[in-house]
Formats: C-alpha cells, structure tokens, sequence
C-alpha cells in the first residue's frame, strides 16, 4: 500500500487517533517487537525505518526517520519529536 509521506514539521501539526489503533493482542506485540528492531536497526546501521502512523482524521501516512528510541508509550524520532506508539499501524525496516 503506498502512503502519503510527511515531513517533521508535518508532523509536529499532526494530531493522532486518541485510540490504539490495533485491536488485536498479537499485533500490539508485534507491533513492539518491530519498534525494539527498527531502533536497534537504526542504532547500529543509522539507515532509515518508515513508520506508518494513523491520524486522528483516520489518514494513514508513512513518516521515515533514520533514528527511533523507545520511551515507554512513546517513539522518539530524530528532531526529539515524539510519537504515541499506540497510533502506529506498522513499522517498515
């Protein structure tokens, strides 16, 4: 599926779903087993992860950083922006 990509600034003005937006157990865990990989990822190799993020307006866009860090309910993009896991769909490594 392609996604609209955005930009830092972007995202900074973007408001996320106030809801997990996985319901199902298993995905949340794979959803955390995929952030700890992209961060060790971007850590060792400084190459890029996309991370598809849902919007509050249900909109589904792809935000590509080259340095993620988790923080308890939160993942920390390059630029100190953070984001709620909760409203990530999917992480692309």
């Amino acid at each position: 599926m392609n996604y609209r990509r955005i930009s830092l600034d972007e995202l900074r003005k973007s408001h996320f779903a106030p809801h997990d937006v996985l319901t199902d157990h298993l995905e949340c865990r794979q959803r955390e087993h995929d952030l700890r990989s992209a961060m060790a990822f971007t850590n060792t190799e400084h190459d890029e992860v996309g991370l598809i993020i849902e919007l509050a307006n249900g909109e589904q866009v792809e935000y590509v950083s080259d340095m993620i860090d988790l923080e308890e309910s939160l993942v920390e993009v390059k630029g100190g922006y953070a984001i709620p896991i909760k409203s990530i769909v999917k992480v692309e490594i």
